[in-house]
């Protein structure tokens, strides 16, 4: 069975991300193990969808002290001397693909986000990737300088096809927030057809050889 990655890029609790990702994970699960939709149908192996929040191991990984090296030295994941990055990288290297899911904070993304990729290095390169990102304009500008992040400086094999999510007034600056269990509020639903089309593309992509 393959594994894809949900990471969820904003540690703010309570927020929409929970919400959003709990949402979220049973959709691309459905792409994923659609047959109609799947590159390769019958012949594809199901595919498991795994939630990572950053509050639980193996994260939150906390802020890079170790001098003694940089991530792009270690090419093995069981080779990082923290536990916690092994730990880190050896889940992200089991994964077939993943998506990044984040707010937009002041035009870009959180800082504990780019924490987290920077902790490692070869484990990302040529790892297919979505972008989803959520905000009162959707994220627009973050997916602009996540995308670049990712299929630049990490050689991440990104999806074409992305998902903007725009919160409505009442969940972007009111007091309402997404749901972690029960009925979504119908306009995330709407962007249902938005992340199966990315899902189809991260299929494509887990396909090819890099």
């Amino acid at each position: 069975m393959s594994k894809v990655a949900l990471l969820l890029g904003s540690l703010r609790r309570p927020g929409n991300g929970i919400g959003i990702a709990s949402w979220l994970t049973p959709v691309i699960r459905q792409g994923f193990n659609d047959t109609k939709s799947a590159v390769g149908a019958s012949h594809k192996p199901p595919v498991d969808v795994v939630f990572l929040d950053p509050t639980k191991p193996p994260l939150p990984l906390g802020p890079i002290v170790d001098g003694s090296h940089v991530p792009s030295d270690i090419r093995d994941p069981t080779q990082h001397p923290n536990p916690a990055v092994r730990d880190f990288a050896t889940f992200v290297s089991s994964c077939s693909a993943l998506v990044v899911l984040t707010p937009e904070y002041n035009g870009s993304y959180p800082g504990e986000l780019k924490n987290t990729l920077d902790h490692l290095y070869w484990e990302w390169r040529n790892k297919p990737v979505a972008v989803v990102t959520y905000g009162g304009g959707g994220g627009t500008r973050c997916a602009g300088l996540l995308r670049s992040l990712l299929g630049g400086s990490l050689k991440m094999r990104v999806a074409e096809r992305g998902v903007v999510i725009r919160l409505p007034r009442s969940h972007s600056g009111g007091a309402e927030r997404v749901p972690t269990d029960g009925r979504p509020p119908d306009w995330l639903e709407e962007y249902r057809p938005q992340v199966l089309e990315a899902v189809v593309e991260l299929q494509r992509l887990m396909a090819e050889k890099p």
